[in-house]
């Protein structure tokens, strides 16, 4: 193992270590908030929240993923060229989207203050978009322990507003909304602080319309792949409650967090490689397929062994979760394959990100998207969670066949073109 690897799987294991802490402080804090508002007041909530997280990708527009592939080519860990502008984008971006979705959202979820409804929508969507962009600065500078630090922050500042709360003995949905607020406010001023943006002389009108151009067409690409991720996560949550039932939707979702838990590995590994998947990317698709499967190894061993030890765990759901959740063990082992399937697709998608087919890359997730909406409309109503199991486990498949088929597409038009004249 050469030195190089060796410092990307130290960054893994600083990712690891980061995602450990946020999923185990994120765990106490929604025990904590679910009791502290009640049910009806949690779905609100949890349902603005879900709103918010699809929605993300499309209003910081992919900066994240851009920068990652503008910093690890351009091969210098302290630039940072560029990156005020990707904040500004983001900012501006999040706040189109709770324009656009705020009274939509209010009609939806009807009994609910409409000032309320927008305050944690712009609130969360802020405090998804801005800390993502300067993960991506990190990540592509390969300063995986920032990461770590930002990820841990973020879930200390969600565990000590709701701890505020419970002390308080603000137990309404409306004064949550003004403590998350006020968190999201000072947990993204101490980020800035803390990455030294202070300084950087980033107003908008210094972008040039070419760049916001290239800006704005790229990272529409990566926008339409990460809604495609969060969408396989997160569309059936939030479709169980009103197509299916409440209870239904909360077993689900349990399932679903110990699924999450379970793809920290995996995730670390695979984000602490994305800048050498960009750069061997950069010398052409051959080059970054040989480092993908490298990787694969790694993704495919984990995710098995993951799939299964998942499988056998689920029965001690109940003596963990309680009673309530026996149905929940079911519904893990139905979804356990996820862990696998999703760490091939986000490998291929780094690679096709890498080597800069991020638009065919996209229009697949978009498709794969809609056949998971699609199956998902029908098949709840009809099936329930099976059916929402389902639908995430054959568009995954579907997905991930998708990318190869394309990788295998691209790779052979190159071979029969041959080698370029130099």
């Amino acid at each position: 193992m050469d030195r190089a690897e060796q410092q990307r799987l130290r960054q893994a294991a600083w990712l690891m270590v980061g995602n450990g802490l946020r999923l185990g402080l994120s765990g106490a804090y929604f025990i904590l908030l679910a009791r502290l508002l009640g049910p009806e007041a949690f779905g609100v909530f949890s349902a603005i929240l879900a709103c918010s997280n699809l929605a993300a990708p499309f209003g910081y527009l992919g900066q994240s993923e851009l920068l990652i592939q503008r910093l690890s080519r351009q091969g210098s860990p302290t630039c940072t060229q560029g990156i005020g502008p990707s904040l500004w984008l983001a900012g501006l971006g999040c706040g189109g989207m709770a324009l656009v979705l705020w009274p939509l959202l209010s009609v939806w979820l009807a009994g609910t203050p409409a000032a309320v409804v927008g305050v944690l929508l712009l609130s969360d969507l802020l405090f998804i978009a801005v800390p993502e962009v300067y993960r991506g600065i990190l990540i592509g500078r390969e300063q995986a322990a920032g990461v770590a630090l930002i990820d841990t922050g973020m879930a200390l500042g969600r565990l000590g507003a709701v701890l505020l709360a419970v002390a308080l003995g603000w137990g309404s949905l409306v004064q949550w909304a003004v403590l998350y607020g006020l968190m999201v406010l000072v947990v993204l001023l101490l980020i800035a602080r803390g990455m030294g943006r202070w300084s950087e002389p980033s107003l908008p009108l210094a972008l040039s319309w070419r760049d916001l151009r290239e800006r704005l067409t790229a990272g529409w690409d990566f926008a339409v792949g990460l809604a495609a991720v969060k969408t396989f996560t997160d569309l059936d949550k939030l479709l169980l409650p009103r197509l299916a039932s409440a209870a239904a939707g909360g077993l689900y979702s349990a399932a679903y967090r110990v699924i999450n838990f379970s793809q920290t590995p995996m995730i670390a590994l695979l984000t602490s490689h994305f800048a050498e998947l960009c750069r061997q990317g950069q010398k052409g698709l051959p080059q970054g397929w040989r480092y993908a499967c490298h990787l694969s190894p790694w993704v495919v061993g984990y995710g098995s062994l993951a799939a299964l030890g998942l499988a056998l765990g689920s029965y001690g759901i109940p003596w963990v979760l309680g009673s309530a959740y026996r149905e929940t063990a079911l519904i893990l082992r139905w979804l356990s394959p996820v862990i696998l399937l999703e760490g091939i697709h986000l490998l291929l998608s780094h690679l096709l990100t890498g080597a800069g087919l991020q638009k065919p890359r996209s229009r697949l997730q978009l498709m794969a998207l809609g056949l998971n909406g699609l199956l998902n409309a029908v098949w709840i109503p009809r099936w329930g969670w099976q059916g929402a199991a389902l639908a995430t486990l054959l568009s995954e498949m579907a997905l991930v066949l998708a990318l190869l088929l394309l990788i295998r597409g691209q790779l052979r038009s190159l071979q029969r073109a041959g080698p370029r004249a130099p």
